[in-house]
């Protein structure tokens, strides 16, 4: 599943075979701080966008500016083998499929969201396929909320990518997600999280909110946190 959702060539591969995140649907990233949380939500934005798909970028963290660097420095490291015109053009091309919205986390809140995200879609002003929010919260969430986000989620035929932020020394149940979180798996169609080892951070994905530790082929490189595929 990990290869196609981040549209990794597969050898031999039955595509009918391989599961996908279809539209309507919940994912998340789980990582700690300084993991890389980050800089995978936007590849996985970035590759919705070099097929065309808008994306609109949530934020209740950082200013506009700060999210728009993100994709920026991202790009130059998935392209350092162009040069700076071919980069500057696709740039360009690229970044007309992503629109920033940006909360103050003092008055975020899953009603506020949806009536922005809603007046953005009916005013056809921007029409996303795919939602990023960036480190978010659910301590204060409840599920009535989800369950209205969830399906206006549905109801838009939109993809909705979480990144939430998991601790170092936090209490994990016997699946090895962080026991505060184990609730919310029932919300979600796919989920990642993302480990450092050694010399690399590695991507795992999570099923019927069990890790599959022994599925991990992908990985971030901890001085690029681009994304890569683990060599047999």
């Amino acid at each position: 599943m990990l290869k196609n959702i981040f549209n990794i060539p597969r050898e031999k591969a039955d595509e009918k075979s391989i599961d996908v995140i279809k539209p309507g649907s919940f994912a998340a990233i789980l990582a700690r701080a300084g993991v890389g949380k980050t800089a995978l939500l936007v590849q996985i934005a970035i590759n919705a966008m070099r097929q065309e798909k808008n994306v609109l970028h949530i934020s209740t963290s950082d200013p506009v500016d700060k999210v728009d660097l993100w994709y920026r420095e991202m790009l130059q490291r998935l392209n350092q083998d162009n040069d700076k015109v071919q980069i500057d053009k696709m740039r360009d091309q690229l970044l007309r499929h992503r629109f920033i919205m940006t909360f103050e986390t003092e008055s975020f809140s899953i009603a506020k969201l949806k009536k922005r995200v809603d007046e953005l879609i009916s005013q056809e002003i921007f029409v996303p396929a795919q939602i990023m929010i960036d480190d978010f919260s659910f301590e204060t969430v409840t599920d009535e909320d989800l369950s209205a986000l969830k399906k206006f989620v549905e109801d838009n035929s939109l993809i909705f990518w979480f990144s939430i932020r998991t601790h170092r020394d936090e209490a994990v149940n016997e699946k090895k997600l962080p026991t505060r979180l184990a609730h919310l798996t029932q919300w979600f169609d796919f989920m990642i999280r993302l480990d450092p080892e050694s010399d690399r951070i590695y991507i795992r994905p999570v099923e019927n909110g069990e890790s599959k530790d022994d599925e991990t082929s992908l990985f971030l490189d901890p001085s690029t946190l681009l994304i890569q595929e683990l060599q047999p």
